[in-house]
């Protein structure tokens, strides 16, 4: 949920109205792919009940997202295929904001898409810290001072989470 806390730290109150208004909600049985790997990437998904695993390609286990996780972020960047495989655990529900809506929304909005942008940034960044600790010391982590641990959110960061978390509560209110 690190990673959704993150995105809505950067978006405002109107931006999530308008995230509301946007989405599509999806459900999903268990082992259903929600992402499938080497496909062209349909939107942003946020994850509103349930979780998911995410895979490589070969069937790797790299996380298990829940409530509030966004995914589908990287293929909405980079406009290439999807990198891994996202399947639904047991019963889900997400919310999709589809590509094109995303796209003309950022076209329209440049202050929203600053700080959407500055969101998907530093949320990539947390998951390729994340992702490297697993890599290269199985969970040490090696990015941080010792106050801070793996998964854990950063004292610093406190009031920001919190702001985020009523955004992102009230988002999942909302749609669920």
């Amino acid at each position: 949920m690190r990673s959704s806390l993150i995105m809505f730290d950067e978006l405002n109150d109107d931006d999530v109205s308008v995230l509301i208004d946007s989405c599509e909600k999806l459900h999903f049985n268990a082992q259903d792919v929600v992402i499938d790997y080497g496909q062209k990437g349909k939107g942003v998904f946020i994850i509103l009940q349930g979780q998911c695993r995410v895979e490589t390609a070969v069937g790797l286990y790299m996380d298990t997202l829940q409530s509030g996780d966004i995914v589908g972020e990287v293929s909405f960047v980079d406009q290439r295929n999807t990198v891994a495989k996202v399947i639904a655990l047991g019963d889900l529900t997400t919310a999709v904001v589809y590509e094109h809506v995303l796209r003309a929304w950022i076209r329209k909005d440049s202050d929203f898409a600053s700080r959407f942008y500055l969101g998907v940034a530093r949320t990539l960044a947390y998951r390729l810290r994340l992702n490297m600790q697993i890599a290269l010391h199985k969970g040490a982590n090696v990015f941080a001072s010792e106050n801070e641990f793996s998964n854990q959110i950063d004292v610093d960061d406190l009031d920001a989470m919190t702001i985020a978390g009523t955004r992102l509560a009230y988002l999942l209110k909302r749609l669920l």
